[in-house]
């Protein structure tokens, strides 16, 4: 996951083919915003108490009310400004918002990108495979605090990766405060301040500059007590959310034998956890939202969260997107065999990772800008151990989403451009085999966007 700085100069074409997929990314963003009216969760709810004065807000109050509130009051804030009054054009309203805040993602990613020490091919094909993404888009095109959670923890980690390079007060202002607005919008970037705090502690311990050490031990201790003072701002229900997130609690969890725990996601350790249900996911791309156990896939977490990343309405929820179209399940068919080569590039990545991390720390080879490598690699880490550690605690199916994950992107982008580097960097010298690549790149991008063009189709039909 190297990223060193290399002088060069973007070919126009280079440049082009960035500009036009973002600027398709921004599209779809922005037509799904317009024409979607549900999320998969009532966060509308959360911002309409906010807007009739109530302060306090539990899940005593509403279901949603457990999180921090600094996305719902910024989207309060907003209606007022603008006079919006109708609730739907407040939900529109908060989805720009949200397709707003994943387009800045969308630029911290390429920021990071071409910077790294890869060839203009690979940085181009991962940009393409992150900003066409169809849960990205999706969830940016719901009006929920995912998309601010996204921004402010990758926000985080790219000034972080920033002064881990080269140490600067700058820098540590803006990961801290970025930081700071995650943790007020959404548990799951929870993950990235403990790995800041982690590599802060180590790069202050083993730097051989005193200057750095102090820098980063002051460092290590403001960022611990601003996490905490934003923690206990932001508004979070820990009481009643214990309870809402633990539903496996006191329900054994074997590592062979099956038990069900609500609408069954996790039943066993290797069922769960150890599989990868490919074949069932082709035959019937979608799962479905009762107790009963229809397709086999749906108590698959790694099967679950593949599928999620290829197509957007697997889940068939929220009802507005549920659809029985046999174009669009044949587009999801087709993506989710030909995603196997992203993921197989994702796989090799964080497989390398995983190896040169354990060997550097076990003999605490960390040497200079290396810092920001494994700072990514422990993010990488953290969001994978709180999957596994969420879905068992919470083992209904509806706990095993990706956007849980996406607080992480630039290090797991990162992890999707070295694997593909390393599986066929030398392959691509044979020109047959370059042509196969780039057009299976090609077809699944096509594929994502076709995909959410019909959710937008299908969506606007129903208006």
């Amino acid at each position: 996951m190297a990223s060193e700085n290399l002088p060069k100069t973007a070919s126009l074409f280079y440049i082009a083919a960035i500009s036009f997929v973002f600027l398709a990314a921004a599209t779809l963003r922005i037509s799904l915003s317009w024409v979607n009216r549900e999320a998969n969760d009532n966060h509308y709810e959360v911002i309409r108490l906010i807007l009739e004065g109530r302060t306090g807000l539990t899940m005593l109050d509403c279901h949603e009310c457990f999180h921090p509130k600094l996305f719902y009051h910024v989207c309060a804030l907003c209606f007022q400004l603008f006079n919006i009054t109708e609730e739907s054009s407040r939900i529109i309203a908060g989805q720009l918002l949200n397709s707003l805040a994943g387009m800045l993602t969308l630029v911290l990613v390429l920021l990071t990108i071409n910077v790294a020490a890869y060839p203009a091919k690979w940085r181009f094909w991962t940009f393409a495979l992150i900003a066409i993404n169809p849960r990205f888009i999706a969830i940016n095109g719901q009006l929920s605090n995912d998309s601010f959670a996204i921004l402010f923890a990758t926000g985080a980690i790219y000034f972080t990766m920033t002064l881990l390079k080269t140490p600067s007060f700058w820098a540590a202002i803006a990961c801290q405060a970025f930081l700071s607005f995650a943790l007020m919008t959404k548990g799951t970037t929870w993950v990235v301040g403990i790995a800041m705090l982690l590599v802060f502690l180590v790069r202050a311990l083993r730097d051989d500059s005193k200057r750095n050490s102090l820098f980063f031990l002051a460092l290590f201790v403001s960022t611990t007590i601003i996490g905490l003072l934003s923690i206990q701002m932001a508004g979070y229900d820990f009481e009643r959310y214990d309870v809402y997130a633990n539903r496996g609690r006191g329900k054994p969890l074997y590592i062979l034998e099956k038990t069900d725990v609500g609408r069954p996601g996790v039943q066993s350790i290797v069922d769960g956890y150890f599989t990868f249900r490919i074949v069932s996911l082709i035959r019937d791309p979608q799962i479905t939202n009762s107790v009963p156990i229809e397709q086999p896939h749906r108590t698959s977490v790694w099967t679950q969260l593949y599928a999620r990343a290829n197509f957007a309405q697997f889940e068939q929820h929220p009802k507005s997107w549920h659809t029985t179209d046999r174009s669009t399940l044949f587009l999801a068919r087709c993506s989710l065999v030909l995603g196997l080569l992203p993921l197989a590039f994702l796989l090799t990545g964080l497989s390398r990772i995983c190896v040169q991390f354990i060997g550097a720390w076990r003999t605490w080879g960390v040497q200079g800008s290396d810092y920001s490598w494994y700072f990514c690699s422990l993010v990488c880490a953290g969001y994978v151990a709180f999957i596994i550690k969420f879905t068992a605690d919470y083992r209904d199916f509806a706990a095993i989403k990706l956007i849980y994950l996406l607080p992480g992107v630039l290090p797991f982008t990162l992890a999707l451009m070295n694997g593909s580097q390393t599986l066929v960097g030398r392959l691509i010298r044979i020109r047959i085999v370059n042509y196969l690549l780039d057009g299976v790149l090609l077809s699944i991008v096509l594929l994502h966007v076709l995909g959410i063009t019909s959710l937008i189709m299908h969506l606007a039909e129903s208006l």
